[in-house]
Formats: C-alpha cells, structure tokens, sequence
C-alpha cells in the first residue's frame, strides 16, 4: 500500500504533549502513528514493495519528545524517504503483532526498513539503534548514520560474501586441526606401539641369550 508523505492527522489523545512542546510543531517531517489503522498502513508499508528505506522512530524513555528530529534523520536519508513516529508502547506492541518479532521497533529507538522487508528476513539487514540511557542524541544520530551506512543493500551483499568467505575458511581450519590432530594421535599411538614391540623383542632377546648359556645337561 502507498502511504502518503504527510501526517496522519488523528485526534488530541491524552498522551499528548502539552501546548508549546508538540511533535507536530517540533518537526512537521514526522508521519505521526496514533491508532491500530495507522500501524495497519505503517505494516503494509514496510512489508510492501517500494525502492526507499522507511525510517521508524518512538518517544524517549521519559517524556513526550521523539528520540530523535525527523530533521536530523532527513540530513541522513535524504528527501522522499518516509518517517515514522510511533507515539506509544500499545502501538509498538500492535507493530509487532504486525510484522514479527524480527523487524519491530522498541521504545527509544531509531529502526530502518529496507525494500525487502519481511517477517522472516534477516534482521541485521535493517539495523534497530537505541539510544542509550545518558546518550546524547548526537551520538544516537551517529551511530544512525554508521548503521545505515554498513546496512545499504549493496554494502550488505558485500559484507554478506565477506562473512561467507570467513565462515567458509574458519570451517576448513577447523577440518584442518582436527585431521592434524587425527595424524597426531595415530603417529602417537603408532610410536607406543612400536615402542612396546622393542621392549618384547629385547625382553625375548634376553631370555634367549640366558637359556643359551645354560650348560647343557646331557
């Protein structure tokens, strides 16, 4: 579904911030998520097919204000993406119902969806950055930036080959020592053996040599 680039206008809710501190007038950038049919639009919008990354953001841990400005975030993702606020935890839960446990967003958090999104996608290719208790939000918009950077789709299939390779060489070291390890115990056990194999031999040796110096009894 094509959700438009605007607020979705919904009622005063009594979570609200007070006059002169409202989100609306803060960053008019926002699409501001307020009911079950505004996360309803929000899923298919993620889940849906388009050629943008959307950015989903929630309030602060105290307070009524965004964990971070819709402006900020605009000077990363640049204009046309779409931004999202979820204004509440009931409505952070519904998106979860929505679109899994693997794409959802937590209270203080900045979340990026890519084109491609689905419930059973891997979830580090659509980075979720909290910020930190004590964490200024430049830092939060910081580590954004990093995340966005390392999780652009052709940056991604990239790191993804990187891993696969490492993955695949860490898994022929790990053949490796384990068949050296092999070629130890066997050469070992074979050195034992030959060891034990002398001993008998000079033991059998040794009783040979003392029944030939018996005198003989006849």
């Amino acid at each position: 579904m094509d959700v438009p680039d605007e607020r979705m206008h919904v009622p005063p809710t009594s979570e609200d911030p007070p006059p002169g501190r409202s989100m609306h007038e803060s960053d008019p950038d926002y699409i501001v998520v307020r009911t079950t049919d505004d996360i309803q639009r929000l899923s298919a919008d993620i889940l849906g097919e388009r050629d943008r990354p959307i950015v989903g953001l929630t309030l602060g841990e105290v307070g009524h204000e965004p964990v971070l400005a819709a402006s900020e975030v605009r000077t990363l993702v640049g204009s046309g993406v779409r931004i999202y606020l979820i204004a509440s935890d009931d409505l952070l839960a519904e998106l979860k119902e929505e679109i899994g446990p693997r794409l959802t967003l937590e209270r203080a958090a900045v979340r990026i969806w890519w084109p491609g999104a689905s419930v059973r996608c891997d979830p580090a290719d659509h980075p979720l950055v909290l910020a930190l208790e004590g964490e200024r939000p430049r830092d939060t918009l910081e580590e954004l930036s990093h995340q966005l950077d390392l999780s652009r789709p052709y940056v991604r299939a990239q790191v993804t080959l990187l891993e696969d390779a490492r993955a695949f060489l860490e898994h022929e070291l790990a053949r490796v020592e384990q068949r050296n390890r092999e070629i130890h115990e066997r050469l070992r056990d074979a050195q034992v053996e030959c060891h034990r194999q002398r001993m008998r031999a000079e033991a059998a040796e040794a009783r040979l040599a003392a029944l030939e110096r018996q005198p003989d009894s006849g």
